[in-house]
This record gives structure tokens, C-alpha cells and sequence, in this order.
């Protein structure tokens, strides 16, 4: 995941900005990626720290990791949120001298879990922040994060990976495993840019199930959705499910195109029945069902209820197919 992260415009930006001695008192990192942000955080630590090849850098750098070194400072405790009292914490500890040095980090992973209370709290902080003082906040999205607070602090952005990326990135962590290409192909299509999502599918070992799920939902018969939409909205797997459901759709209008080949395809693993999906549906339709799909991503980000949100947009594509069809035919 560290290879990944340091090829990012935000490793080098604040890199740079470290090098330049122009360091903000705050940033957020933003990561679609809840299984890696952690990680993700101490490697930008790593930075402010100028952990280097020197003995004391790699002391550091490997202290950093094990969540020890007495300047680097890690909130909420494993698996809970922040809360108003790690706040007053903070505070508590931001006015205490660093021990190995003149700087002091505090990571603050998960932010967009924190409550309005807590958020506030930590907001009189960023307002007046102690000399000597950053913190380091990571969150998988800004949406639920306070305009009070992103205003406050500079952003560090990575957006999703590619699926080539996070294949390769697969392939790293699961070196002497039982997984093929093809596995790692199939989760890296269906992470959407997530290497921790990506990571998810594989080792819970339903990304085939997912992947026929998804060719179902889009090859069977209009009287068996129905029971199929109700079997499928049960899915853990929404997200991943949702972004099959694009690429599917992306690699059928491709196989549309005049200028198709097979290197532009992201499953072709499944070329069979993405041809059968082109057929089926025309190009408009296939454009079309994009613009849906990021709706009903959005609806689940905000908690729709996820059967009814799949039945919406299978209904509103097959009815946008059927008025393709039909002006066709007049044509």
C-alpha cells in the first residue's frame, strides 16, 4: 500500500511543502478506503517527522508504525470514534512539550465518524493552534466533515486507484497465496479504486457470487428480477456491487465501439457475457445507465433502502432500453 501512496500528488505535495518548511498546522487526507486510511496516515507522518535512511529516521519511521512514538499521537482507540472526551484529551496533551524534538503529530483517523459535539471541540483547536502542533486528520469522504472544520485545514486528496494499480497492489500483499489472476482481477474491478475494499472481497471469497450477481441482474429475464432483485439487494457488498455494475455497462458500450479491442476492456475475464449485455442493450441505454448507476451510489451513501435503490434502477434502465428500442424502430 506504501508504493501506492508515495506515487500520489498528495505524498509529493506535502513532501514538498515539508522540504520548503512551509508545513500547515492541520490537514485531511481524504481516502475512500476505511481498511487502509490508518496506514495511509502514518505514511504521511512519516514526512513531517523527515523519516529518512538515517538510524534515528528508521527509528522513528518504525515507532510510527507501531503506534509508539511518544510525539506522534493516534485517536480514537481501536474500533471506536471520536469523542468529545478524546478532544479534551487532545487539548490536554497539545499543551505538554514534544519529548524528541520541537514537533508534535496528532492523527485523528475516521473523522467523518466524529459527531457534531466532538467535531466542535476539536474545532477551537484548528482555530488557535498550539505552536509546535499538527494534526493530521484522515476521513474516507468529506461530506459528513464540518464546513467549519475543512476550512480550517489544508486538504490532501487521492483519488480512487486504477483497477491496473490496485491488481498490482493485490498481487504485492498476497504474494504466497492460493489466488489467481483472475481472482485478483475480479476484485480489483470490483474495489472501485479501493485497495481495502478490493482486499475485502477477495479474502470473504464472494467476489465470483458478486460477479455473477451483477451479469444476472442485467441477462435474465424481466419475470425472474423480481425474486433476483430481492436475493441480490441483500448483499453486504453494495458499493462493489454497484461499481461492477458500471464497468460491466462501461466495457458493453466499448465492445460497441468501431475502435474496440480487448486492452481496453476492464473484465475481460468475462468477455462472453459482456457481449451478450452489448446485445442486449443498445448504446444510449449503456450510456444512459451510467448517469443512474451515480445516482443510486449516492442514494446508498445516504443510507436508501438498498433493495428498492437496485429495483429503481434496473426498472429505469430496462424502460430507458425499451424507449431506445422503440424510437428506433420508428427511425
Amino acid at each position: 500500500m506504501q508504493t501506492l501512496i508515495k506515487n500520489t500528488q498528495a505524498y509529493r505535495l506535502l513532501k514538498a511543502e515539508a522540504q520548503k518548511g512551509r508545513l500547515s498546522h492541520a490537514y485531511l487526507l481524504l481516502l475512500d478506503d476505511k481498511r487502509n486510511l490508518k496506514s495511509a496516515l502514518k505514511t504521511f507522518a512519516k514526512i513531517l517527522f523527515a523519516c529518512d535512511d538515517t538510524p534515528r529516521g528508521a527509528r522513528i519511521a518504525e515507532r510510527i508504525e507501531k503506534e509508539t512514538f511518544t510525539d506522534c499521537l493516534f485517536f480514537p482507540s481501536a474500533d471506536k470514534k471520536f469523542t468529545v472526551e478524546d478532544a479534551e484529551r487532545l487539548t490536554e496533551e497539545c499543551m505538554l512539550r514534544p519529548i524528541e524534538g520541537d514537533l508534535k503529530v496528532f492523527i485523528i483517523s475516521d473523522f467523518a465518524d466524529a459527531n457534531v459535539p466532538s467535531q466542535n471541540k476539536l474545532l477551537k483547536l484548528l482555530e488557535e493552534p498550539p505552536e509546535g502542533v499538527i494534526f493530521l486528520l484522515g476521513a474516507t469522504t468529506a461530506f459528513p466533515v464540518l464546513s467549519t472544520v475543512l476550512s480550517r485545514v489544508s486538504k490532501l486528496e487521492i483519488p480512487p486507484f486504477t483497477e491496473r494499480e490496485v491488481q498490482d497492489a493485490l498481487k504485492r500483499i498476497y504474494t504466497d497465496s492460493p489466488y489467481t489472476d483472475r481472482d485478483f482481477s475480479l476484485c480489483a474491478v470490483a474495489g472501485g479504486g479501493s485497495v481495502g475494499e478490493a482486499q475485502n472481497t477477495l479474502e470473504d471469497g464472494d467476489y465470483r457470487a458478486l460477479v455473477d450477481e451483477a451479469f444476472a441482474l442485467l441477462l435474465s429475464e424481466k419475470s425472474a428480477l423480481p425474486m433476483l432483485i430481492k436475493k441480490t439487494g441483500e448483499t453486504k457488498r453494495k458499493k462493489e456491487l454497484l461499481h461492477l455494475l458500471r464497468v460491466i455497462f462501461r466495457d458493453a458500450l466499448l465492445q460497441k465501439s468501431d475502435a474496440f479491442n480487448d486492452s481496453h476492456t476492464l473484465l475481460v475475464v468475462e468477455k462472453e457475457r459482456l457481449q451478450k449485455v452489448a446485445h442486449r442493450f443498445t448504446a444510449s441505454t449503456l450510456l444512459f445507465a451510467q448517469n443512474e448507476l451515480s445516482k443510486a451510489e449516492l442514494q446508498t451513501f445516504f443510507n436508501a433502502t438498498f433493495p428498492q435503490c437496485l429495483e429503481l434502477l434496473i426498472a429505469k434502465i430496462l424502460e430507458k432500453d425499451a424507449e431506445n428500442r422503440a424510437f428506433s424502430a420508428l427511425g
